[in-house]
């Protein structure tokens, strides 16, 4: 319930409408338990790039003391019209089921966020919460007009009364006092790689993140970066492909292929098939084709019955062409990091006294290095299975693979 007094500010302030969201203040922290202050931060970058925005401008106030006490996030994106507010901030949850920013996944990167997860996150780093949104209403006129949440009461939010303008549409939030200790390089470490592999999505586009007036810095975050075109002969479609491999995992985006069409519009991405297999290979692949204009990446089938689309699928030769050649070519530049990694894992087991003891037996280097190179050949074919085991599974492992031949090991490599 709120306060008459409270109620009674607001009004003072030309707020002109106050607005209960579906459940309870305590209910809606406890369903963004599982945001951090950075990834908060974050969604409302997401918020802005989901209108459609192509600039977002950050700006870090500082106080005397260089602690940041107030934070500005400004879109170029087509604002929050006064008739869809509602929808934008009242159909929240209607229970307190957590909600978790790394199982959000969908086909393409268009609307990241959801209505009511964004916009209520600030109370993970901020007390209080202003949108400023300008949009556009009918021709030439465009609104603009006042929202407010406080942190401690999410359940409602305060609007104030529109006015014309001649304002450029877009959306800017500040938020005031800041709660959390804020470090400037942490967060633009975060940003790197929240937001990297999107930035390089549109790289072809003007999209920017500035922070202070300087645009995001991701660079040291890519480790290796490859663009080339080649063509499938029977059809002459071209494919230009950008493949990227990061020197870090990206905060909640696996390692994917991204297909765009000729306008540079995005139209469907999925995960390599070497994506999160536990050896830091971390990579994005974009695919731009004029093949993607009119495709159905709706359809699994490959049996190559007819299908009623008026453009190709998955079933095409030109498709299956593009997915053999990225599969062979993520392949090649994967294997590095698979032999460094079973270097690493033999380091691990010869540290942790895993292996058996080969004293006495006149073979025994060779048997050392028999044992060995099937450990180096498990974890090729499988990196996971040597993840995060203490000595005592790494002692049990290696014991197991000596014990075995040859032809187990082939029916386990082939399990795995």
């Amino acid at each position: 319930m709120i306060r008459v007094g409270v109620q009674a500010d607001y009004m003072k302030k030309g707020l002109i409408a106050m607005n209960n969201i579906k459940i309870s203040s305590k209910g809606i922290e406890k369903a963004l338990r599982k945001f951090d202050y950075l990834q908060a931060i974050a969604e409302y970058i997401w918020n802005g790039f989901d209108a459609e925005a192509t600039a977002v401008d950050i700006t870090l106030h500082k106080n005397i003391l260089d602690g940041v006490d107030q934070i500005i996030i400004a879109d170029n994106g087509y604002g929050i019209k006064l008739k869809d507010l509602e929808g934008k901030f009242t159909p929240f949850y209607e229970s307190e089921k957590a909600v978790d920013p790394d199982k959000r996944g969908r086909t393409t990167s268009a609307m990241h966020g959801k209505n009511g997860i964004g916009r209520l996150t600030f109370h993970h780093f901020a007390s209080e919460a202003i949108w400023q949104t300008t949009y556009e209403d009918g021709l030439l006129l465009k609104n603009t007009y006042k929202i407010h949440i406080q942190a401690k009461q999410l359940d409602a939010y305060h609007v104030t009364k529109p006015d014309l303008t001649d304002k450029d549409r877009g959306t800017t939030v500040t938020f005031n006092n800041i709660i959390k200790e804020f470090v400037v390089e942490d967060f633009l470490a975060f940003l790197s790689r929240e937001f990297g592999w999107f930035l390089e999505l549109h790289a072809d586009k003007p999209y920017t993140i500035r922070i202070d007036g300087e645009p995001l810095d991701y660079a040291s975050l890519i480790a290796e970066k490859e663009t080339f075109t080649f063509a499938h002969t029977m059809s002459q479609t071209k494919f230009r492909i950008t493949y990227i491999r990061w020197e870090d995992r990206m905060n909640h985006e696996y390692s994917k292929l991204y297909f765009i069409d000729s306008k540079l519009k995005e139209q469907h991405k999925q995960p390599t098939t070497f994506n999160n297999k536990g050896d830091s290979f971390y990579h994005s692949v974009y695919i731009q084709s004029k093949l993607f204009d009119q495709f159905d990446f709706s359809s699994e089938d490959l049996s190559g019955q007819q299908s009623f689309t008026f453009g190709a699928s998955r079933k095409s030769d030109a498709f299956q062409y593009l997915l053999d050649e990225l599969g062979t070519f993520i392949s090649e530049k994967r294997q590095p990091y698979l032999r460094k990694l079973s270097d690493a894992v033999i380091k691990e087991f010869a540290e942790a006294k895993a292996f058996p003891a080969f004293t006495g037996d006149p073979e025994a280097a060779n048997r050392r290095d028999e044992l060995e190179a099937a450990i180096r050949e498990l974890c090729h074919a499988e990196p996971k299975v040597f993840a995060r085991l203490n000595p005592e599974q790494k002692k049990v492992l290696a014991h197991l693979i000596h014990a075995v031949g040859e032809e187990e090991r082939q029916w386990l490599m082939a399990a795995l």
